[in-house]
């Protein structure tokens, strides 16, 4: 008896955090790719860009006590989003060069094309 207990328990918790994975992070099941001329728009919003703007893409996370999503965009960039809670808007949102990753703006307040044309 106490052992079906203890795994009725297991089993709850099992389903019940894999359950939030998925509400936290619904781009896994979605499937879709961002591009670079997805984020030229979704930089025009600025700083009200928040976590809902990117659920839709694939992503990867990559955090370890904060909230990190990486975006592969193409052989050229990543995006990475950054902050404490998903419930807040993010730290961060840099476009990132894949070839020196110290070479990134915040897409919210730095100019994406000039980023791009100044790498090209």
């Amino acid at each position: 008896m106490k052992k079906q207990m203890a795994l009725s328990v297991i089993l709850m918790l099992s389903i019940g955090l894999t359950s939030c994975h998925k509400l936290s992070h619904p781009a896994a099941s979605e499937n879709t790719e961002l591009t670079l001329e997805v984020i030229k728009e979704l930089a025009k919003k600025g700083d009200a860009l928040s976590w809902s703007d990117f659920e839709q893409y694939n992503s990867k996370e990559i955090g370890s006590g904060l909230y990190i999503l990486r975006y592969d965009i193409d052989e050229n960039y990543y995006l990475l989003i950054g902050g404490g809670s998903m419930q807040m808007l993010p730290l961060y949102i840099y476009l990132v060069s894949k070839a020196d990753d110290s070479v990134s703006i915040d897409i919210r307040t730095e100019n994406v094309e000039e980023f791009i044309d100044g790498l090209d």
